[in-house]
């Protein structure tokens, strides 16, 4: 089994693959990121997530000592306790996601080293979908496009805040606007305060990526395919005009490619420090 951990500004994606050498039987949960816990805390939590899908799953034969792991993460706080707690449970140190992993792309950019773990699984994740030059947008924290070409190497991309974070900055920025839950299907043209917000968001998010796609597109002279990924993907795919795919657990799907690929590694029970 692989327990593949996704650790972002704003949540903890927990993931369980039952059988890794296979995309299917994944099984996920969120915790928050703030505050950092304990180790022992972290352990308790992913041990009893482990344990009650073994004990749900058909097949009873999966057992916790039989656990592999993968880390990705942006926040180096949350490294230690988290990488701890899974050393604990699987008694070898987890794989930690940076470029110096073989990651089945190359690196076609200034300072490797600063790119996010999560958006070097992403990018593992969208090639091996389309096997084409692909942009894929994580919506989450912040909005980010990651780009790889046509050799299979990670060009660059942009960033820019994330949805959440826009409406944040406009509630905690000014002494009027309100905080409240966005809609995916309401009008461009705000008749209040609230859908006006909402518009410039979520229309906004919307045409920004499909706008900065497309200058890409005309510097690299060729075409990229559209993967869409993170929590606030479900907002924007119905606002985005050109063919693309939605894909909820594409992180995941990354680390878990990237853990065959370093099966090695992994059996010399040797590891990889996040940005180092």
């Amino acid at each position: 089994m692989l327990l593949a951990i996704d650790i972002g500004n704003s949540t903890i994606g927990i993931g369980l693959f039952l059988d890794p050498s296979k995309k299917k039987n994944l099984l996920t949960k969120k915790i928050c990121s703030h505050p950092v816990q304990a180790p022992e805390k972290y352990k308790k939590i992913f041990s009893e997530f482990v344990k009650t899908q073994i004990s749900s799953a058909k097949n009873s034969a999966h057992k916790i000592d039989a656990l592999d792991a993968i880390v990705s993460s942006v926040v180096p706080a949350l490294d230690q306790p988290v990488i701890k707690a899974l050393k604990n449970i699987c008694g070898k140190n987890p794989l930690i996601v940076s470029h110096k992993l073989d990651c089945g792309i190359s690196f076609d950019i200034l300072k490797p080293e600063t790119v996010g773990a999560d958006r070097i699984a992403n990018a593992v994740a969208g090639f091996d979908y389309f096997k084409k030059p692909v942009a894929v947008v994580d919506f989450g924290t912040a909005t980010t496009i990651t780009i790889v070409g046509k050799k299979q190497n990670l060009l660059g991309g942009a960033i820019l805040p994330g949805i959440e974070l826009m409406q944040k900055s406009l509630y905690s920025g000014t002494a009027r606007l309100p905080f409240f839950s966005l809609k995916s299907n309401a009008a461009a043209l705000g008749k209040n305060t609230e859908s006006s917000i909402n518009s410039g968001i979520i229309y906004g998010s919307a045409g920004a990526v499909e706008k900065i796609i497309k200058n890409m597109e005309k510097e690299l002279h060729f075409r990229l395919k559209l993967a869409l990924t993170g929590g606030h993907a479900g907002l924007i795919t119905g606002l985005i005009e050109r063919d693309h795919i939605v894909s909820p657990h594409l992180t995941f799907e990354g680390l878990r490619l990237i853990h065959i690929n370093n099966r090695t590694m992994v059996k010399q029970n040797k590891s990889v420090k996040y940005g180092k």
